[in-house]
């Protein structure tokens, strides 16, 4: 019988539970994200995606119910930002908006969760995890570079086609049903240190994408990254002149 390999510990503190409690947080949420908030079953967490009005991703939360109660679950750098976002919008809505570190359960759900993308292949710790399950993690450095097909949330489960309107619905419908995205996540292994976020990959002299995430693999690194489709078999380098190759993600990019 093969062994399922256990999935990567979620570091303590490494991310924070923004809670939504009351009548209407289900309702408010479904306006604020690209999942469809009213639909998770209790005790699964659903990716989904918080955007500006500019249809631009300001994080990735991951969304557990419970009752009433949504929970996001954010790195923990973005967690205060996010919640004084979700604050302008409240308004009139019947609701308590709170932050907290993600407890032991949330992190043993996180780490379900990774898991279950991951499809059986190992990863020795969580950002490698993340990078060969193929889920962007957004930072500071990130926060609203990017709209939610370039990180492939689509592909994902984390955007709802069908659900009302939510802030920067109308960039993300706008992509879907032009049919083709100029740019997409992928994943990429090379030598050395992990690059930093937002540090730029080149074909050529040409800048073609960004760093998203990248963590450190047994004296090298891999990566993914948001880069245009028409060069995103490479050859890329990073900005110290250092080669990427292209590797292998759990699901198919269009």
């Amino acid at each position: 019988m093969t062994s399922i390999p256990a999935p990567p510990a979620c570091p303590e503190g490494r991310y924070q539970a923004l809670a939504a409690d009351g009548p209407d947080a289900a309702r408010f949420l479904q306006g604020q994200l690209t999942g469809d908030v009213l639909a998770p079953a209790e005790g699964a967490l659903q990716l989904a995606g918080l955007l500006n009005a500019q249809g631009r991703v300001l994080a990735l939360p991951w969304i557990a119910a419970a009752g009433e109660r949504r929970t996001l679950l954010l790195p923990a750098a973005l967690g205060p930002t996010m919640l004084e976002h979700l604050r302008r919008y409240q308004l009139r809505a019947r609701l308590t908006l709170s932050l907290a570190p993600a407890g032991p359960d949330a992190r043993r759900a996180l780490e379900e969760a990774l898991a279950a993308r991951l499809g059986g292949e190992r990863a020795s710790d969580w950002t490698q995890g993340l990078v060969r399950a193929g889920i962007a993690e957004i930072d500071l450095a990130t926060s609203g570079e990017w709209i939610p097909q370039m990180l492939n949330l689509d592909l994902l489960g984390g955007i709802s086609f069908s659900k009302g309107c939510y802030t920067g619905q109308e960039i993300v419908a706008r992509t879907h049903h032009l049919g083709r995205i100029k740019r997409r996540m992928y994943r990429y292994v090379g030598n050395g240190a992990p690059p930093a976020a937002g540090e730029a990959l080149h074909a050529g002299t040409a800048k073609v994408g960004e760093v998203v995430v990248a963590a450190a693999d047994d004296g090298g690194m891999e990566l993914l990254a948001v880069v245009n489709r028409d060069a995103h078999t490479g050859p890329l380098t990073l900005a110290d002149g250092r080669r990427c190759a292209t590797g292998a993600l759990p699901y198919a990019v269009d």
